[in-house]
């Protein structure tokens, strides 16, 4: 989204009574940081969905992704696999979800946009995220949109970056071949494919798979998890804009856990509406009962080594160990590439 002066001013009215903002800067001070670098920064939420919930953000104050410019989107979701295995690690779980609320329907309270990261085990009685999935399915017509939309998306987007754009489709790998040939495929590329699933939790569900990993959110490079999130974001708009919904969820699944058994990889993306049926994805907020201290520095002791790599644009691939590092071209927000795709249809 183009910032305007007036949006500008708007959102540094907004800043300056922002408590997430006033933790960043010091001035409401003993933030429990366990991770920062020059543009994000990660801190232990005081009121704890599961032991070691941390909660990560841009140090810019932005409202929502669609406000969020590229590069700063592509440098936060980049750190998502190191800060994963590093937070696993230090509290020694066996899986983790990333947890996004775009919108109050959706559950987001703070008007600085973050994201949860969730450690995860077999009986850690968070159940929140155990779907029981028979919602109402996508008319032929808004099934025939999200599929001409979100391709277009990603074109345009990826079309004008032609070091990061994968012509093609790409192999479906063994581990996708079950859900590639039962499920009704939305957009695909060498590096995700994005699918309506035979049973929905809500109209407009949609799953989002990795290619490369099939399991562990850890394991991706930051190339591709920044890819697989953009993708995220961008289809997140697609059906806000196209089922005019109020709001949306992005939930990533990894390892294994109480409602992710087989342990696989996948982001479920979830229209939302004002008192819908999944009230139930949010938690109460409760005062933990351990030592939050203790735990912050677990967490911190790992997350030293947890740095942004920019890509390489000189045909060169970026690698699991994330050690090479040159400059991109520019990128758009999410907001941008879906404005460009309905401009393009309706030309």
């Amino acid at each position: 989204m183009q910032l305007t002066p007036e949006i500008k001013k708007q959102l540094e009215e907004q800043k300056k009574q922002c408590v997430f903002c006033k933790l960043i800067s010091g001035e409401i001070p003993n933030a429990k940081k366990v991770f920062e670098d020059d543009k994000t920064i990660a801190l232990l939420d005081i009121y704890p969905a599961v032991k070691g919930h941390v909660v990560y953000m841009l140090k810019e104050h932005y409202p929502m992704p669609a406000y969020v410019p590229g590069e700063e989107f592509k440098h936060k979701f980049s750190l998502i696999p190191g800060l994963s295995k590093s937070l696993k690690s230090a509290v020694v779980k066996t899986g983790i979800n990333v947890f996004m609320a775009i919108g109050g329907a959706a559950g987001q309270q703070s008007p600085h946009f973050m994201v949860h990261l969730l450690p995860r085990e077999d009986d850690d009685g968070f159940f929140n995220f155990l779907f029981n999935r028979k919602g109402d399915g996508l008319s032929e017509n808004e099934q025939k949109m999200l599929q001409q939309n979100l391709p277009i998306m990603m074109k345009n987007h990826f079309g004008r970056h032609p070091a990061e754009w994968h012509s093609g489709n790409g192999e479906i790998p063994k581990h996708l071949e079950d859900i590639y040939n039962n499920s009704k495929v939305l957009y695909e590329d060498e590096k995700v494919l994005c699918v309506i699933p035979d049973k929905n939790l809500t109209k407009g569900h949609i799953i989002i798979y990795s290619k490369s990993e099939e399991r562990e959110v850890e394991k991706l490079s930051q190339q591709d998890s920044s890819h697989l999130f953009f993708t995220a974001s961008l289809a997140s708009t697609a059906v806000f804009e196209g089922l005019q919904a109020h709001a949306t969820n992005i939930i990533l699944k990894s390892g294994r856990c109480e409602d992710n058994p087989k342990g696989k990889l996948e982001i479920h993306i979830l229209p939302r509406w004002q008192d819908d049926k999944l009230q139930g994805l949010m938690w109460e907020s409760k005062q933990a009962k351990y030592n939050l201290d203790s735990i912050a520095k677990n967490i911190k002791d790992k997350t030293w080594n947890v740095k942004y790599q920019k890509e390489v644009v000189d045909g060169k691939k970026d690698t699991k160990e994330n050690k090479l590092e040159v400059k991109t071209p520019p990128v758009n927000s999410p907001y941008e590439e879906i404005m460009k795709a309905i401009e393009s249809l309706r030309s």
